[in-house]
């Protein structure tokens, strides 16, 4: 798998990456259960052999920076690992401030430093910002502990549009996106994600499955789900039509979108890893199929935030 720069940073990452949210905790519509340790770790170094060089994880995914730490321990070179912090009161919602944001952020290096076994982060991504955050008091914080060597590169992960805005307003400090996109869910479009490739900042897009919604268990959805069944239903006939499976469409639509640098995804299966490499090895889609995926427009946007898919 040829690997593509990360936006102006000298990271070479391939253009499918592992997400290990659900190799570390519970996770998915189905709330699903991680898998065995031993079984977590063989998958990771699996995705590796793959052509994988790129995987993402974070403090708040249970187990999964232990496995990821466990998994690449003894690897030279080893794969560029993405973490994350948060910089909120998990009590409030509220960015903190002060000696308790900074506090929380070195703790938070320490443990992902400590847990990854590595001497400085690739890339360290703040946390599901949602609104404006850049403060010049994180922003000095940010640079101190990259001046410092701890961490390579800054990035964010975000939803909406006003938080990836204020991290383009400032490029050297962030020099990565990751933003939920899909077939379906393309709101990141018409403000950021042009602004993001103007500016050179890398692009890292998840939820390109919508946590398995766009896959073949699109008709195993439980009853409570059925808008999403028939949200989806356009896409799996356009899926068909072209001979290719729902997830296939899916992600291949997303991993070569212009703007994309890497399409991140998570599984607990052998079988579905091996099936997104091949997907991702069968190139970009038609262009005509492109546009017929273009064409189909959602109506009610909330649907796409899994927030609004509980019970």
């Amino acid at each position: 798998m040829k690997p593509v720069q990360l936006g102006n940073t000298d990271l070479w990452v391939s253009r499918l990456g592992l997400g290990t949210v659900q190799l570390g905790m519970a996770y998915g519509y189905d709330n699903e259960p991680p898998p065995a340790d031993s079984d977590a770790i063989y998958l990771i170094r699996h995705a590796l052999d793959l052509g994988i060089n790129f995987i993402d994880t974070a403090a708040k995914y249970g187990r999964s920076e232990t496995l990821v730490g466990m998994a690449c321990a003894e690897l030279s070179p080893k794969p560029i690992i993405a973490t994350k912090l948060s910089i909120t009161n998990s009590a409030d919602g509220k960015f903190l401030t002060g000696d308790a944001l900074r506090q929380v952020i070195e703790q938070s290096l320490q443990h992902s430093l400590q847990t990854l076994k590595l001497d400085a982060l690739d890339l360290l991504q703040l946390h599901s910002l949602q609104r404006r955050f850049a403060t010049p008091e994180l922003l000095a914080i940010l640079d101190d502990y990259r001046d410092r060597g701890w961490v390579r590169y800054w990035g964010v992960t975000t939803y909406g549009v006003e938080a990836p805005l204020d991290a383009l307003e400032f490029p050297e400090r962030f020099c990565s996106l990751q933003v939920p996109y899909s077939a379906l869910d393309r709101r990141m479009e018409p403000q950021v994600l042009p602004r993001a490739q103007a500016q050179g900042a890398g692009v890292i897009l998840r939820s390109v499955f919508l946590q398995g919604v766009l896959s073949d268990r699109l008709n195993a959805l439980p009853p409570h789900l059925a808008d999403l069944q028939n949200l989806a239903a356009p896409l799996a006939q356009l899926a068909r039509e072209a001979g290719l499976g729902l997830g296939e469409l899916a992600l291949r639509f997303a991993a070569f979108s212009p703007c994309a640098h890497s399409t991140i995804f998570g599984t607990t299966s052998i079988d579905e890893l091996e099936a997104n490499t091949r997907a991702i090895g069968a190139g970009p889609l038609p262009q005509e199929l492109v546009a017929a995926v273009r064409a189909i427009e959602i109506t009610d946007p909330t649907l796409l935030d899994p927030s609004n898919w509980q019970r």
